[in-house]
């Protein structure tokens, strides 16, 4: 064992837990230290500590009495450095005859660990019967148990005679298959407060005798004077984080319904371990006569919903507060529901207004537009999305600023929104999402705007799907309109049709917009895209389904004829003279149809440019035109 792992009660392992509920009463005079009666032992310093780990094994040429006392109070072990000389042991003659005495009578008293490997694979019974049998005197062993996780017995003794006795039949003792028993005998502060099944069982038994039925109240205060459990040998330590998780399981287990619970006079140091009390009727909690010093531990008392009366009386937390106002505010914002304090009424918690009147706001309207705008954005808006919504988007290219910027942005609504949202996959367009959550890196998210007239058309006609919209689910904001510029967003449905399945998606679309000698142009278009929700979904395929008439009805007049072969339409371009054949390049560039299909569509309406171009965007909107009449040989 180190030396600086000694005390001023003696050897100790540096993981030795401290006695606390033992250094009240008088009547406990023998538990009151660390080391001994002397009472000037000093407290450990950490709550949080858990069980005890391995003991140290003192070798055959050791005894337990072979600390003494320095005239400072320090203990020097004899045998643990070499001979003389300075730092060595100081030789006996040094102290007085009284000094040597007190010693003498501290190493009497005090607690010893005993440790035996593999005494639950022997049997824990089994390993203490040999002892009791085999040994020269009889002892009393303290708070039996086996280490859950080394599979070794511990059991303590305060008798340096009963020690130095156990030490000395270390491998003497015969278990089983001529096996002997190892046996490690050390300094210990106090007996651990560690349970195993056997002690589990007593303590659960034990608790329930402290339970009133009638009034469903749970009394614990003052455990560790309790003569029941240190007859079975358990010694409550509520400071210690594993006896307070086997106390809270109990209880959780057994006594869900108490609605009084008392943890006085238990030398509490914290509550961490208290996040796990599940008693959701619990009203009353007493944790008077503890050593509770931050308010901040009451936050793990969130958990229990009822709790309305709290009694602190007697901690530290309490005798450290200049101001008791002050107090009270802040264990109420640690626990909100507090109705009584020690017994005293709260005074009603101050709120604002809001908190107590319900205030209903105004319904905010579906959209809002100015009405000097409406005009010019229905127009805008409607017919934006007819050229974006023909195949190939050729037509789009007036409709952006020659240094324009366009961003994609697609989103995943979370699952704890409570949503259904349908699961349709954006394949290789998810690359180029410039998501602010997913994309992290500054010089990505810049490489990823487009910049720039050709750059802008060039992906919304190669890379992004041809798309349907439902102007029925348009809804237009425009956040800002003053002179020559206007922002404003669209929300919608679309639909990709060449999808498989159909994609439907929800958008949000935030348009800047600048007027120029040319006319109003596009300078920044920002494309915000989730998919669809399961009731989005139905409402756009109601919304753009033809009706059951036009289903089954012959074509009209008004559709493309397709009676007339692609050569021979190729040599009937070629006749036709020069205005015609301008008329058609440009019907099939607007449309982003192939001049076979642009043919047929203005000979169908004696060559009227605009009857066409209305009829075509109207079959266009009803999804009536081939797919054959996109395709450009």
């Amino acid at each position: 064992m180190s030396y600086r792992n000694q005390t001023r009660g003696g050897y100790r392992h540096h993981t030795d837990p401290t006695s606390s509920g033992y250094y009240k009463g008088s009547q406990n005079v023998r538990y009151r230290t660390r080391g001994g009666p002397s009472g000037r032992g000093r407290g450990n310093r950490r709550p949080t500590d858990d069980v005890d780990s391995l003991t140290v094994s003192i070798s055959d040429n050791l005894t337990t009495d072979t600390s003494v006392r320095n005239f400072r109070g320090r203990v020097v072990n004899s045998t643990h450095r070499g001979g003389g000389g300075f730092g060595g042991p100081r030789p006996v003659g040094l102290f007085n005859k009284h000094t040597n005495q007190s010693q003498a009578r501290q190493n009497q008293t005090g607690w010893w660990r005993v440790s035996i490997p593999k005494a639950g694979h022997i049997g824990k019974d089994r390993v203490m019967s040999i002892l009791k049998v085999h040994t020269s005197r009889q002892f009393q062993p303290y708070h039996y148990f086996i280490d859950r996780d080394t599979n070794m017995g511990v059991f303590f003794v305060n008798s340096r005679e009963e020690a130095d006795m156990l030490k000395r039949a270390n491998g003497k003792l015969s278990a089983q298959n001529s096996e002997t028993l190892s046996i490690m005998v050390g300094r210990a502060a106090f007996p651990a407060p560690y349970l195993d099944e056997d002690l589990i069982r007593h303590f659960r038994d034990f608790i329930r005798t402290r339970y009133d039925m009638n009034t469903n109240a749970l009394n614990l205060s003052n455990l560790a004077d309790d003569e029941a459990l240190s007859a079975v040998g358990i010694y409550p330590q509520l400071n210690k984080q594993q006896f307070v998780r086997d106390l809270i399981n109990i209880i959780n287990d057994n006594i869900p319904m108490t609605r009084f619970l008392d943890l006085s006079q238990n030398s509490i140091t914290n509550l961490y371990e208290f996040r796990n009390l599940k008693l959701p009727h619990l009203e009353q909690l007493n944790l008077s006569l503890n050593q509770l010093r931050a308010v901040d531990e009451l936050q793990y008392l969130k958990n229990l919903p009822l709790l309305s009366n709290l009694y602190l009386r007697e901690n530290v937390l309490q005798q450290s507060s200049k101001n008791n106002d002050d107090l009270i505010s802040a264990i109420r914002q640690k626990l909100p529901q507090l109705k009584r304090l020690d017994d005293n009424e709260l005074p009603p918690t101050i709120r604002f207004a809001t908190d107590i009147d319900i205030i209903q706001l105004p319904k905010s309207k579906p959209h809002y537009v100015p009405e000097e705008l409406q005009s010019f954005l229905g127009r805008f808006i409607q017919e934006y999305y007819q050229l974006f919504d023909i195949r190939g988007r050729d037509s789009l290219h007036s409709c952006y600023h020659e240094k324009c910027m366009f961003s994609l942005c697609i989103a995943t609504p979370p699952d704890s929104c409570g949503i259904q949202t349908r699961q349709y996959k954006y394949g290789p367009q998810i690359y180029d999402s410039r998501n602010l959550q997913k994309v992290v890196n500054d010089s990505k998210r810049l490489e990823l705007l487009k910049y720039g007239k050709q750059t802008v058309l060039d992906y919304l006609r190669i890379k992004f799907p041809t798309t349907k919209h439902d102007p029925n689910s348009f809804h237009v904001d425009v956040i800002s309109s003053s002179g020559s510029t206007a922002i404003f967003t669209i929300n919608g449905l679309y639909k990709e049709i060449d999808a498989v399945g159909g994609s439907i998606r929800c958008f949000q679309r935030t348009f800047t917009m600048v007027q120029s000698a040319n006319g109003v142009h596009i300078i920044c278009d920002h494309l915000l895209v989730v998919n669809a929700t399961n009731d989005q979904v139905v409402k756009m395929n109601k919304s753009v389904a033809p009706p059951p008439s036009a289903q089954t009805s012959q074509p009209s007049s008004s559709q493309i004829p397709q009676s007339m072969s692609m050569d021979q339409h190729q040599l009937s371009i070629q006749n036709q003279d020069p205005n015609r054949q301008q008329m058609i390049l440009k019907f099939s560039t607007e449309s982003g149809m192939n001049q076979h299909f642009s043919t047929l569509c203005l000979e169908e309406h004696n060559w009227d440019y605009n009857k066409a171009a209305q009829v075509f965007t109207q079959l266009q909107n009803e999804n009536k035109i081939p797919s054959a009449a996109f395709i450009k040989s």
